[in-house]
């Protein structure tokens, strides 16, 4: 009897060692970091992406750091975007960043505070100045579907042509060789795709006609104790600098 007692005092005693982290000079013990598991698109930059097998990227940066301040272990999981939403559903993801918060979204999901804004922006061929949608009536502009822009203008310009491709690389090859007059991209993610596939065959645009803030988001119901803590970690980061500082290094390249 003395030795099964010795055996079970012995397993609480392991799973004790588990579940709990010693700090060093003795402090008292501290709960072991909860690991999340977060999906983005594998090609969105400059604010997730693939560098060397790595994620990385703006968007990257600002929930690396939240999560570091939110005592969170993160764990990124690129995907092609089509199947971003589907690693919640198949659990692979708790979570998927970077997505743009807008009303239909809204009724699927719940959203952090934003981890940095970008929006819809217009591009031209080189040389040719940035119009704004009055100045597109009956002429044709090409945007990916990857995205909410197709969406809105649809709705808001409806006397625009819109052309509707798989990708931004489709987009900006439809824009430089005349089959478009503008392109409808993502104002950060459009002029660094458009450097490494059409360089210095666009305008690039210096103004938004859509602000979007984008996001850490979980399906609707579920997860608020995530949301809470990146909610409180994204306030903590903006308040001591950090936030500006990852977005002004981003700026400066």
């Amino acid at each position: 009897m003395q030795v099964k007692q010795a055996i079970k005092l012995l397993a609480v005693a392991l799973l004790a060692a588990l579940s709990f982290t010693r700090s060093p000079l003795g402090a008292a013990p501290v709960a072991a970091a909860e690991t999340v598991r977060v999906a983005h698109d594998q090609r969105f930059p400059p604010f997730a992406e693939v560098v060397d097998g790595h994620s990385a990227g703006l968007a990257v940066d600002v929930l690396k750091a939240a999560a570091t301040q939110a005592g969170l272990e993160l764990v990124l999981v690129p995907v092609p975007f089509v199947e971003v939403q589907k690693t919640l559903e198949d659990g692979r993801a708790d979570a998927i960043f970077p997505l743009a918060i807008n009303p239909e979204r809204v009724k699927l999901f719940d959203f952090s505070s934003p981890l940095v804004v970008t929006g819809g922006a217009l591009f031209v061929r080189s040389g040719a100045p940035t119009p704004d949608f009055a100045a597109l009536t009956g002429k044709t502009v090409t945007t990916p579907k990857t995205g909410p822009l197709a969406e809105y203008i649809a709705k808001r310009y409806p006397d625009v042509k819109l052309l509707v491709t798989a990708n931004y690389d489709e987009s900006l090859n439809q824009l430089v060789s005349g089959q478009a007059d503008a392109a409808a991209l993502n104002f950060q993610a459009g002029a660094r795709i458009a450097r490494i596939v059409v360089p210095g065959k666009v305008t690039e645009p210096k103004t938004l006609f859509w602000e979007l803030p984008l996001a850490v988001a979980v399906p609707k119901g579920r997860r608020a104790d995530l949301i809470d803590k990146l909610n409180g970690a994204i306030a903590a980061i903006r308040a001591d600098g950090t936030w500006q500082k990852i977005n002004d290094a981003y700026l400066a390249q």
